[in-house]
């Protein structure tokens, strides 16, 4: 992969263009409450985190556009981080290939990491877009959990989603008309196996004001078909979205939702999640967790139905606050969160964060194995502020 890398590189240097070069710098600080658990026990613990993001994107020809970011984030905390170090070796959902995650051990307290997140080389055809490589795909119109967004979505607790992973694959995305589009493609797994491989379509289309997609996704020897509709009901906005997987295992995941404002500066959303590979008793989470909905089909949410809710506020043009809600309704427990950002310069920001957990905070052995009272109550709370710093 390297190789291929390099010669790529030695090509884009001889283009006429001029290169763009821009990145980020961030610094995250976490606190966390000890964890006590039952089985589960954890000391209180202080991190910091800073990834830095470095990104190229070229023109190559009129028609041809090369981009890539390569991020290097180091870990520091108070207490040992194996459990994050054992995380990053396993093997990379939905990439052919890849550096290895790990680019420094450091001590039983610090790790470097590394992520080639994206490498890919855009085509502006006549007829479309053809996207060659490392590319963020996603797909559904849900605002908190999509039915149909299968690689690699962003679990809601995850601090930092401002860039979605990147997988690879070959894309093609043409218009149909003036208000419909096809988006067809291939995303290729370890080696391009069958199992870890998957081929997606999705048709979009735009009719008397409301939009419309249908989804097809074959991955793992699972069929994923989903269908979603958004659109203005008076001053509130709507969308629905359903998807049924056929395969080894056969469930629908659904969610239904609206938005509206409150004034001028304020946004408030509500939306129903139906999760079918989910649990509704919290001792069979472990077991849920084994089929191939979690391991290749984009599923994080361990319970049968949630319910989220969120706000968000632009109090002044450099300060903006929000907040948000995910409640398990099988075993409730729920996920808060509370944000501030404030524009601090130009490319600065500062934003101050808090995460709070609710549910049975118990872990205890069964005749079933491990089993834990709930699925958010085992978190502990946490607090953090981070600098973020573009170029």
């Amino acid at each position: 992969m390297l190789a291929r890398g390099s010669m790529i590189i030695l090509l884009l240097l001889s283009a006429p263009a001029r290169p763009d070069f821009t990145g980020s710098l961030k610094a995250f600080v976490i606190t966390q409450e000890p964890i006590e658990g039952g089985l589960l026990t954890a000391p209180e613990q202080s991190s910091l985190q800073m990834p830095l993001r470095l990104m190229w994107d070229q023109n190559l020809t009129g028609r041809v556009n090369f981009e890539s970011h390569l991020q290097f984030t180091q870990v520091v905390s108070t207490e040992s981080i194996r459990a994050l170090r054992r995380a990053t070796l396993s093997d990379p959902t939905y990439r052919f290939d890849d550096l290895d995650a790990t680019l420094g051990h450091g001590s039983e307290k610090s790790l470097t990491l590394q992520n080639l997140d994206r490498f890919n080389v855009q085509i502006r055809l006549d007829q479309g877009d053809l996207t060659l490589g490392r590319q963020s795909i996603a797909f559904g119109n849900s605002r908190f959990v999509s039915p149909s967004d299968v690689f690699l979505p962003f679990d809601v607790r995850t601090l930092d989603q401002e860039y979605r992973r990147g997988v690879d694959a070959v894309r093609y995305q043409a218009s149909v008309g003036d208000l419909s589009e096809i988006d067809v493609g291939f995303v290729m797994g370890a080696s391009a196996q069958s199992q870890t491989s998957a081929a997606f379509m999705q048709a979009r289309t735009n009719f008397q004001g409301q939009d419309y997609q249908v989804t097809l996704i074959d991955y793992a020897d699972e069929l994923l078909m989903g269908v979603g509709v958004e659109g203005s009901l008076g001053s509130s906005g709507y969308w629905a979205e359903v998807a049924a997987t056929q395969g080894n295992a056969d469930y629908l995941r659904a969610s239904l939702g609206v938005d509206f404002a409150l004034n001028a500066f304020s946004l408030v959303m509500v939306e129903y999640h139906y999760n079918g590979p989910g649990s509704e008793d919290p001792k069979g989470y472990l077991a849920a967790q084994e089929g191939v909905a979690f391991d290749k089909g984009g599923v994080y949410l361990l319970g049968r139905h949630y319910l989220a809710a969120g706000v968000q506020s632009q109090v002044n043009p450099l300060l903006s606050v929000s907040g948000q809600a995910l409640m398990n309704l099988s075993d409730d427990s729920a996920f808060l969160s509370m944000a501030t950002s404030y524009n601090a310069s130009e490319n600065t920001y500062i934003d101050v964060g808090y995460y709070h957990f609710l549910g049975d905070a118990v872990v205890a052995a069964t005749d079933l194995g491990i089993t834990q009272g709930s699925e958010y109550g085992i978190f502990p709370r946490s607090l953090y502020v981070s600098l973020r710093w573009y170029f």
